[in-house]
Order: structure tokens, then C-alpha cells, then sequence
């Protein structure tokens, strides 16, 4: 295999913004080719299919299965059909990157591992921090045991809501049940923490809905109001055992911040990662010189998509898989775990 052919299905605000334009650029890179698009609803196909210049369009998944020849499924639906997405085209033997999370149950996720074995086929899942060179570099660091042991970390995984951002969607379901800040947000803190500190062992969690309604306030349904069916503010604690352990939030009740987003605590200094996006900096700070000093950090790919491209290298090159679905199996298991534990105490 010189290319990976690669399908897209679910042509939302997240595969517009990150996927298409990713894809498209690991093709000038010349590592795949983007064959063919899918969405339930023709429109949203139709504007996906123009705007990317993408050859075929479908509006039935089973249909593009049977029809068209291609590599690599990128699974963008949401939650929801996360799993039954990602199970069929495993059952038609493609390999498969899903977006976040993978399923919604620990015995989907499961399902799906085995499926991908049976097949002999390649399934990754979102989030992709854990390729990002500076997740990478932090779990070097404390892995070489340059800050010392470890006793806690603050994880930032919140925003001011959904409803607030310009981007041409309804957001009214991520306040109803099967979607919560936790899945939608939380599982990016999770994915990075999880990718230095490796696997939680125990956690506890607080969570409550800090407002009963939302107003939207951008984009084409602006003005709409929202009855919130969910939490939408929830912390956890995790353990890792030997004493170390993480405060993480996951909540739509953020409106601004000026603290870092991920910060390591450890006996011999502190790992902070500074600002936002592409302005992000790592920095370390020295109990001996009592100064933090800017830590370089490889490049990172401009490539908006890292996880598929991650995944196409993976199948170009068989370079081994970091973003696998027993990671992101974990991921469900502690973003499920959580509200049973806030329900429990």
C-alpha cells in the first residue's frame, strides 16, 4: 500500500473544521487519498462533498460499505453512533479512526477490540494528545524522573458551553441525556493525563447541573433557549496509584481562564503546559534556580488531523499503534465510572 483510501462518514461541525481539512492535507502529503464522504442527511453531504472537492457522496452508510473501494473509515457521527458505526465497518473489513469516545459502554468498546482482531484490521481512537509531541515530552520527563515523584497534577477540561460558539449547529444535545460534559470534554483531559500518568486506578467524582437553561448565543439558531436535562459541572479526582493523583474538571461553566490547562506537580519541579492552541508552550519550573525555563518541544505536524494521521503512518509505514482501542476503551471506562460514583458518594 503506497496511499490509504480513505471514507469519511459523519460531515458535521467537527469533520468540516478538523477532519476534512486534515485529510486533505495528509493527501498533499501524498500518504492517502480522500475518496468518498457520508451523511444521513444529503445537505450536510452535498456541502462536505463541493467544498472539499471529494469524488463520491452517499447518504447510506451500508451502501458505501458494499460500493466503494477504500482503506480507512473515519467515524465523525456523533456519540451515539459512535458504535454501531465503527462495528459495521469493521464487519466490512476497513480500518477504522473514531472519534471521541469510542462507544458509551466498556462491553461496546470490548465488542469492537474483538471485532478489529477477528478482522485483522486496525482500530484507533480520538483523542489524538497523545501523539501530540508535547504529551510526549511530558511523559519523558516523568518517566526520567526529571521532576521528581509525582504527588498530583490539575487537568483543565471545561468551556463556556457549546451553546456560545459560532458554529452552524443546534447545540440543544449536548444538554440531553447521552451527552455530557464529561464525554464531550472530558475525555480530552483524560486522554492526556492518562497518556504521562498511564491508567487510573480509582476514582471519585462531584457533579451537578449549575443552570437549568441555556440561551444560545452565536450562530444561525442564536437566540434558542435550551432546557438542561444533564450535569454540566463535573470534577473527579483520580488515583494512579502510589500517591499520585489528578483533580480534573469537565464542565460548561468556564467562561474565561488564565490558569495553564495541564500542570505536574512532582518532589523536584513542576511541568506546566501555558496558553492555548498553537501558542502553547511547555515549561518547567526548577526548585534549585527558583525559575521556570521554556522546555523545546519537537515540532508539531501541520496537520490539523494527527490521530488519522497517525493511523495512515501506522498502515503505510507499520509503525506501532499509539492511539489503540483498548486506550480508548479505558477513556470510557473512567468517563462511565464517574457518574456512577457521583451518584454513589
Amino acid at each position: 500500500m503506497d496511499r490509504v483510501k480513505v471514507a469519511l462518514v459523519g460531515c458535521g461541525t467537527i469533520a468540516r473544521a478538523m477532519h476534512l481539512p486534515g485529510i486533505k492535507t495528509i493527501e498533499g502529503m501524498g500518504k492517502a487519498e480522500l475518496v468518498a464522504v457520508c451523511d444521513a442527511i444529503p445537505e450536510s453531504m452535498e456541502a462536505a462533498r463541493e467544498q472539499f472537492g471529494i469524488r463520491k457522496g452517499y447518504t447510506d452508510l451500508d451502501a458505501m460499505l458494499a460500493d466503494e473501494p477504500f482503506d480507512l473509515l473515519v467515524n465523525t457521527t456523533p456519540i451515539p453512533q459512535h458504535y454501531a458505526v465503527t462495528l459495521a465497518a469493521l464487519r466490512a473489513g476497513k480500518h477504522v479512526y473514531t472519534q471521541k469516545p469510542m462507544t458509551t459502554t466498556v462491553d461496546e468498546a470490548t465488542e469492537l477490540i474483538e471485532e478489529a482482531k477477528r478482522r485483522g484490521v486496525l482500530l484507533a481512537s480520538a483523542p489524538e494528545h497523545p501523539t501530540r509531541p508535547m504529551i510526549q515530552a511530558m511523559r519523558r520527563m516523568v518517566e526520567g524522573g526529571e521532576i521528581g515523584t509525582v504527588a498530583f497534577a490539575i487537568v483543565r477540561s471545561s468551556h463556556d458551553g457549546p451553546e456560545k460558539h459560532d458554529v452552524p449547529r443546534d447545540s440543544t444535545w449536548y444538554y440531553k441525556p447521552g451527552s455530557t460534559p464529561l464525554l464531550d470534554l472530558g475525555v480530552h483531559g483524560l486522554s492526556q493525563i492518562t497518556a504521562i500518568l498511564g491508567p487510573v486506578r480509582t476514582l471519585a467524582c462531584i457533579s451537578g447541573r449549575s443552570q437549568e437553561t441555556r440561551i444560545t448565543t452565536a450562530g444561525p439558531f442564536k437566540g434558542k433557549r435550551i432546557d438542561v436535562e444533564i450535569d454540566d459541572n463535573s470534577h473527579l479526582l483520580l488515583d494512579f496509584g502510589g500517591a499520585t493523583f489528578a483533580h480534573m474538571d469537565a464542565t460548561y461553566c468556564v467562561e474565561a481562564t488564565l490558569g495553564p490547562r495541564l500542570e505536574i506537580y512532582g518532589s523536584e519541579g513542576v511541568l506546566s503546559i501555558a496558553g492555548q492552541g498553537a501558542a502553547s508552550t511547555l515549561q518547567r519550573y526548577s526548585p534549585a534556580s527558583k525559575e521556570w525555563a521554556a522546555v523545546d518541544v519537537p515540532e508539531t505536524p501541520q496537520v490539523r488531523d494527527l490521530g488519522v494521521l497517525h493511523l495512515v503512518d501506522c498502515l503505510l509505514t507499520g509503525q506501532p499503534l499509539i492511539l489503540t482501542a483498548e486506550r480508548g476503551r479505558h477513556l470510557v471506562e473512567v468517563l462511565t465510572k464517574a457518574p456512577l460514583a457521583a451518584q454513589e458518594g
